[in-house]
């Protein structure tokens, strides 16, 4: 990019001229260049711009050289810059630049969310997932779809639609298939966990008011705080309002219920025909078509299997196993009500073979687990 034509877009954003285009010309330094996004990390904390300048000033040349090779004009004189009066006077016309280009960058940047950052578990279990082969889903847009089994492959999907559309606003849908589960990074920086056969309907970039999204199925959220652009989760039974947390929604339930696990934070729950309430900490809100239930529960199941666990606690069997039947392709068959209806606590590893899960089954309930192809057979010992 030529200096006058950067100069011209800062000029443009300082006045609240630019165009869609250009905000994102100069977002996308940001995003390609980490660099930049530190120093300009650096200058919003300042309390003003002396004070700015006086970080600039002693910022190091060779990070300036990142910046001063993206905004200075490639010629064939730019090597002979580098002498030591010319780098001194680089060195000054960068930080000059930084300030000016950040100053007014502030007015785009001042609102964005916080960059979430995940906990070595969370990240280990990404690595897995995709290790696993698990990690896959279909993004479908404009009706038209395609196979993923990451999410930088979504990056790579250039445009599946040929009718023209608004790219801020185009809607994409994710929906996993009944074996498999998918992470996903949100334009706001948000992590969403998607389970086994669930779909997610996003944007490709959040408007400037809010973040809405829909859900079906169940994924578990890391949100990223921002106060100023509420997170908003629409399901069959109501939203979920959040401004940065944690937490898992689930809207499989047998009998139509969307079920929200609140693990940190705070959210607001409002069912399809009720008031909005507020959740604590380790609250499950249970809501239906004709209101919305609380309780307090033991977050660890609903936050194991986002980490590579799968948690039972006093789980029925029969309810067991159709986790396991769905994310290992299997069908189940029981010899009786009594043997579905047995309980089982402990864990499984999720990225796991089938049989040490089965094993570890029997060991805690006796009972006699064979398998048959896709068939398992779960009985009583005669």
């Amino acid at each position: 990019m030529e200096y006058k034509n950067i100069n011209q877009l800062i000029a443009d954003n300082l006045w609240g001229s630019a165009s869609n285009d250009d905000r994102q010309r100069l977002e996308q330094l940001l995003y390609d260049y980490p660099d930049l996004l530190s120093h300009y990390k650096r200058l919003v904390s300042g309390k003003n711009l002396s004070q700015r300048y006086r970080q600039y000033a002693a910022v190091d040349y060779d990070k300036l050289s990142l910046i001063t090779q993206h905004i200075l004009p490639n010629s064939q004189d730019h090597k002979s810059l580098l002498t030591a009066h010319g780098r001194h006077l680089l060195r000054a016309a960068a930080v000059i630049i930084c300030i000016v280009t950040f100053g007014a960058l502030w007015f785009t940047y001042d609102s964005r969310p916080e960059v979430l950052e995940l906990t070595d578990e969370v990240i280990a279990a990404i690595s897995q997932a995709e290790e696993s082969g698990k990690n896959q889903a279909v993004l479908t847009i404009d009706g038209k779809s395609v196979g993923i089994t990451n999410e930088r492959a979504i990056t790579k999907v250039q445009s599946l639609s040929t009718r023209p559309s608004t790219p801020a606003i185009q809607e994409r849908i994710l929906t996993t298939h009944h074996d498999s589960e998918f992470w996903l990074t949100l334009d706001d920086g948000s992590r969403i966990h998607l389970n086994y056969g669930t779909t997610l309907t996003y944007p490709k970039k959040f408007d400037n008011n809010t973040r809405e999204l829909k859900l079906d199925g169940e994924a578990y959220f890391f949100v990223a705080k921002d106060d100023k652009h509420p997170f908003i989760v629409h399901t069959p039974n109501g939203t979920v309002k959040v401004y940065g947390t944690e937490f898992n929604i689930n809207t499989r339930d047998d009998a139509g219920f969307t079920r929200v696990v609140l693990v940190s934070g705070s959210i607001s729950i409002t069912p399809t025909n009720g008031r909005e309430q507020m959740m604590k900490p380790a609250e499950m809100a249970v809501l239906s078509a004709t209101g919305c239930q609380f309780s307090t529960v033991d977050i660890t199941p609903y936050v194991s299997w986002n980490t590579g666990t799968f948690a039972f606690a006093d789980c029925p069997l029969e309810k067991l196993m159709r986790v396991l039947s769905h994310w290992y392709n299997k069908r189940v068959e029981f010899d009786s009500e009594e043997t579905r209806q047995m309980q089982f606590t402990g864990t499984i590893n999720k990225y796991g073979d089938i049989e040490p899960a089965l094993k570890a089954i029997h060991n805690v309930t006796g009972l006699r687990i064979t398998i048959n192809g896709n068939l398992i057979t779960i009985s009583q010992h005669n």
